[in-house]
């Protein structure tokens, strides 16, 4: 049963009501604010039924309080509604009249609401305070309904009246104001009648395009946003004169006949980037208010651009979305107003095609990227997208739609943003408008400056909606907190972000930001969970780089007219992608552009080859490698070495598996590639001290044509809690962009201990970190993971089962058939005279480690060294004592006085050595130059010189050591197994126990 009021006015100066009551009761109940409330009024008892749609005060009409109070009126009587009189009079409401009052439920709410002012008189009012309007208008107006009055009160004394001309969403009866409402006042100027009625008498036969004061009343008024003609499959064949294409079902419901199309360019929110400035136009310009924030300046927040207002033909197609207007043939006056948002106004076909323009098939530009490999980025990706925008468009998507795109430097982040962007704007439910932004240059803003840029960037891409704003390197900006810097930027920046794109988001609005890692952005944005969407781009594969050379070298030859292949040696895109392991796509698009500057500068070389014509060959990329370094390792801290397999004596079992582990997958990466059978990725080396485990390693490092990064374990600790974990993750990080990498772990020991025994806790988090990184729920790809210790038994098990370390190399003491070997190899590197034989030194040094061995042989030259130096010294004294030693006296001749000559003692002593040797010299009948083509005598190592030193040399590993370790190792191979290790009780709680 409808509920009954009376109409009582009350001063409010306001375009709301006071609700009887009877409503007002529940609403209170409920928590409902005002600001979500819709009042529909419709006056009984005239013969068409008409709803008004006004918003509530928040208030309780008094004279509904003193009715059920008792104080006046009689029990039967209707409620009562108040109103003000001045509003109500606009309405054609008078006091006393009986309405239906109720309210409207889930009302939409607006995205834009085109009004004018109904005389002349208040757009000048207007135009006077627009600030002070801007800042109050939603207090005063929350409803609008096409056609209906809206009143706006001037600090409370002056009233404006607008009437509602146009709303988006265009389909609904009554709008909701909210505070991301564009509310836009087209201008009304005093008529001026002299001039009009001139202008009538002399151009009444003369047709225009100009909006004229006397253009026929508009037939339907909407707001629709302009796509690119080159988004649509068909267009009509026109060249003369640009139309209008707008949905047929737009022209559906109006009766059948031609018309025109009236459109106004609607002014976009105001670009802080923009530096362009246009003169003021004499003309009345339209006011834009912006419900969301007060200005703080009448020009600077309105919108003070002339608004163009032309006439041309209207043409219904299907192909046109559902809200959107396709201008064919150049658009207005040549200005692109793509994406914009225009009033269109329908009026009677007065000046009309003569016949339906003929609709031809376009090819629409396919939005290719210039990445190839990407494919399923990209459809991951573009399905997110199109599932974000589908729950936007049918309010169902709580929050921010936001798309994060992962990757190291060079990987392609960009692009593949682009590419996704583009991908939107071809789709057809989409046609998504994109702005592309790099925080990088912001970077140095401070915070209000930041946010204000924010606000912007959200409200010009809303504007054009739906659309996507692409917001790269976001670290730069949004980056984490740093320990030892002052954080306030980065964190007023992460507030300012969050309050603007996330506590007030638009659903139409998606945001894809790019950045190196998201460990890399503050924690902030991860507790909000603003990014829904993760997609991270790895490391091109083989076929993935043979496609990026493949495609590349087809723009440079498309692009470049003078460069062609050679065809007797053509660069092979396959060699190529093998060569170049661990590029990344930017890496191999720049190795190109080098390999086309190697071919420009040979031809400009050689005065035989024509210099319009360039042949690039496979040798042009061989010479563009030497030097390049990838983007990836430009920052990577990579080991290099002198160690050869040579240099090492024995272990040669050991040397084998790590051959077939490390160099053959790689030397041979076409038939391990086919092998269904899981490689090996980790291997422990561990023996006594001294045995070469980590020179094994150092040669691993040359030898294997791998990448190598060498960690000592206890750099990695760190007495921050999640500073140990981070910096094993950041380790793993660089290994993986500089595979094929070699990860080597000396003292593996001191960072992988059993867990449970340390009693501050880091170590166990570190091994639970690696237990995740190698072969655990990331796994590792490209990345060998090599560990040293001379403790294998102190490691925690899970790190030494199948998939971790694969396998345990044992680096024993040296047999006598190794010792000799190992003695060879470090002869090598010193002069050793011919007849020395290491067999018996190698029966004789029984129990030594390599490095006791190395160490023995080096001590022996330089004893062999020292001695030479004491036989060459004893005959320098034996000379001078032999020689005769006269006083030598300085004395000046001539110059001036003054202290000018040898003052200093220091220059006399040096004088006197060189006068000393001179004399010894000249003694001796010997010519001075004839001392420096004397030969050098050439010492060699003998039997001698390493029996005296042997004398001198004990095993670095004594024997109770060396025993106490064979009884470790031998348990560590024999009786290992699988179980974790309980407590000394049966049945009791483990405790943690560490040495202070």
């Amino acid at each position: 049963m409808p509920r009954h009021a009376r109409i009582q006015f009350a001063s409010l100066k306001s375009s709301l009501v006071n609700l009887p009551i009877s409503l007002y009761g529940p609403l209170l109940e409920r928590n409902i604010r005002p600001q979500n409330v819709a009042v529909v009024l419709s006056k009984v008892g005239e013969g068409t039924k008409k709803d008004l749609y006004v918003g509530w005060t928040g208030m309780l009409a008094a004279s509904s309080v003193a009715r059920f109070s008792g104080s006046s009126g009689s029990a039967g009587e209707a409620e009562t509604v108040e109103i003000d009189p001045q509003f109500a009079a606009g309405l054609g409401l008078a006091p006393g009249d009986i309405v239906e009052i109720g309210l409207a439920h889930d009302l939409p709410r607006a995205k834009i609401v085109t009004t004018e002012p109904l005389t002349a008189d208040d757009w000048e009012i207007l135009e006077l305070h627009a600030e002070h309007v801007e800042s109050t208008l939603l207090s005063q107006v929350r409803v609008a309904s096409f056609g209906q009055e809206l009143d706006v009160w001037v600090h409370g004394a002056t009233r404006v009246r607008l009437r509602a001309t146009a709303l988006d969403p265009p389909n609904a009866k009554a709008l909701l104001l909210t505070t991301d409402t564009e509310l836009s006042i087209a201008p009304k100027a005093h008529a001026r009648p002299s001039k009009s009625k001139t202008a009538q008498s002399t151009s009444s036969s003369t047709p225009t395009q100009d909006v004229s004061s006397t253009k026929p009343r508009p037939i339907l008024t909407t707001i629709l946003r302009v796509l690119p003609s080159t988004l649509l499959s068909r267009l009509p064949d026109v060249c003369e004169q640009p139309i209008a294409c707008v949905p047929s079902s737009l022209l559906a419901s109006l009766p059948p006949g031609s018309y025109n199309a009236s459109l106004r360019v609607l002014r976009a929110p105001a670009d802080p980037e923009d530096t362009t400035t246009s003169a003021p136009a004499p003309e009345p310009e339209a006011r834009q208010l912006d419900l969301g924030r007060a200005s703080s300046s009448s020009e600077g927040k309105s919108s003070t651009a002339k608004l163009e207002e032309r006439i041309i033909p209207l043409v219904g197609l299907d192909e046109v979305p559902e809200g959107q207007i396709v201008i064919v043939d150049g658009g207005l006056d040549e200005i692109s107003i793509d994406w914009e948002r225009v009033l269109l106004s329908v009026l009677p076909g007065s000046r009309s095609l003569e016949s339906a323009p003929k609709l031809v098939h376009c090819i629409a530009k396919d939005p290719l990227h210039a990445l190839a490999g990407i494919d399923a980025v990209l459809k991951a990706s573009g399905d997110y997208c199109r599932a974000a925008f589908s729950l936007a468009q049918n309010g169902r998507l709580p929050g921010l739609p936001a798309l994060l795109i992962t990757g190291r430097s060079g990987s392609g982040k960009t692009e593949v943003a682009r590419a996704v962007a583009r991908g939107m704007q071809y789709d057809a439910d989409v046609h998504a408008c994109s702005r592309y932004v790099d925080l990088a240059r912001y970077k140095d803003r401070p915070a209000r400056s930041l946010r204000e840029l924010f606000v912007a960037w959200r409200d010009a891409v809303a504007w054009r909606a739906p659309g996507v704003l692409i917001l790269d390197n976001l670290e730069a900006v949004l980056g984490v907190e740093s320990e030892h810097a002052d954080s306030f930027q980065t964190r007023h920046a992460t507030e300012a972000f969050l309050s603007v794109f996330v506590r007030q988001a638009v659903p139409d609005v998606l945001i894809i930001g790019t950045t190196q890692s998201d460990s890399s952005l503050h924690p902030a944005l991860g507790a909000a969970h603003v990014f829904k969407k993760t997609v991270t781009l790895r490391a091109p594969d083989k076929d993935t780089r043979k496609m990026i050379f493949e495609q590349t070298l087809r723009e440079r030859l498309t692009s470049a007219q003078s460069l062609s292949l050679d065809d007797v040696h053509p660069p092979n895109a396959l060699a190529l992608a093998t060569q170049t392991e661990g590029y990344s796509a930017t890496d191999l698009r720049d190795l190109v552009a080098r390999a086309v500057h190697v071919a420009a500068a040979r031809v400009a070389a050689d005065a035989d080859c024509p210099s319009d014509m360039a042949m690039l060959k496979m040798q042009d990329f061989t010479k563009a490698q030497e030097g390049f370094v990838p983007r990836t390792l430009r920052e990577v801290p990579l080991q290099t070495s002198t160690v050869a397999w040579t240099d090492i004596g024995g272990l040669n079992d050991t040397r084998r598996v790590l051959r077939e582990t490390l160099e053959w997958p790689t030397k041979y990466a076409a038939i391990f590639k086919q092998s269904p059978l899981r490689l090996r990725s980790g291997l422990l080396l561990y023996g006594y001290p001294g045995c070469g485990k980590t020179m094994l390693a150092s040669a691993v490092a040359r030898e294997c044509g791998l990448n190598f990064i060498s960690i000592k374990g206890p750099e990695l600790l760190n007495k921050y809690i999640g500073a140990s974990e981070k910096s094993v993750r950041d380790v793993f990080e660089r290994a993986s962009a500089a595979k094929p990498c070699v990860l080597f772990f000396d003292e593996f020991d001191s960072i992988a201990p059993k867990r449970g025994h340390d009693s501050t806790g880091v170590t166990d988090r570190v091994v639970n970190q690696l237990l995740t990184l190698m072969d655990g729920a990331e796994g590792l790809d490209g990345v060998y993971v090599l560990a040293a210790t001379s403790r294998p038994d102190l490691i925690d098990s899970a790190l030494l089962r199948p998939g971790r370390l694969d396998k345990a190399l044992l680096c024993n003491m040296p047999s006598a058939a190794e010792r000799k070997e190992i003695l060879e190899a470090h002869a090598h590197k010193v002069p050793v005279h011919s007849s020395v034989d290491f067999t018996w030194l190698a029966n004789a040094t029984d129990g030594f480690s390599g490095a006791d061995l190395q160490a023995l042989v080096y001590n022996a030259h330089l004893a062999l060294i020292h001695a030479d130096i004491g036989v060459h010294a004893s005959l320098d004294d034996k000379a001078r004592d032999s020689g005769e030693q006269k006083r030598i006296d300085f004395v000046r001749f001539g110059g001036r006085g003054g202290g000018e000559g040898l003052t200093s003692r220091a220059e006399e002593m040096e004088m006197e050595s060189r006068i000393q040797r001179m004399i010894s010299l000249s003694g001796k009948g010997t010519v001075v130059a004839n001392t420096s083509t004397s030969q050098p005598v050439k010492h060699e190592l003998t039997d001698v010189h390493l029996r005296a030193v042997l004398k001198d040399t004990q095993p670095s590993v004594a024997k109770e050591e060396a025993a106490r370790l064979s009884r470790i190792y031998s348990a560590f191979v024999d009786r290992r197994t699988g179980e974790m290790p309980v407590p000394l009780e049966a049945g009791g709680v483990g405790q943690r126990a560490t040495l202070m």
